[in-house]
């Protein structure tokens, strides 16, 4: 004859640890390539900090604009993993960034300091510290 308390506990169990996972997926994720949009102050030029390019992708122009005001927009990818807090993309370590500098969203002006950057340049990238891995025309290659 089965225990039934024993039984409804592994159940309960198995039912708990399924919603906790569920409903609380991991923060941190790892991936071979990610479609980012890296967010720009315009008057200073530093990359204020990075979103999933889906996420902009649903939203309107004008609210975009609204909520980022004063600020650039540009196409990139992600290699590697990162966490998301609050729709900002933190980078984790080891992960390559490239920034697509030509390939900018509602275009105004192109991001000029990536001519400056030379590899093995440092800065911080939103909360993340970056280095600078190439610098072609048109994209920047970090790695974190």
């Amino acid at each position: 004859m089965i225990n039934k308390p024993k039984v409804k506990t592994k159940m309960f169990i198995s039912i708990f640890t399924l919603l906790v996972f569920g409903i609380c997926p991991a923060q941190t994720l790892s991936t071979k390539e990610t479609k980012v949009v890296f967010v720009v102050d315009s008057e200073s030029e530093i990359v204020t900090h990075i979103t999933l390019f889906t996420k902009m992708q649903k939203m309107e122009k004008d609210r975009l604009l609204e909520r980022y005001t004063g600020c650039k927009f540009y196409v990139g990818l992600l290699k590697g993993s990162y966490e998301i807090n609050n729709d900002v993309i933190v980078p984790k370590e080891n992960t390559t960034l490239i920034m697509y500098t030509d390939k900018q969203i509602f275009p105004q002006q192109h991001f000029l300091p990536a001519d400056d950057l030379l590899p093995g340049d440092r800065f911080n990238l939103g909360k993340t510290r970056v280095k600078v891995v190439s610098s072609k025309k048109g994209e920047l290659v970090l790695r974190t």
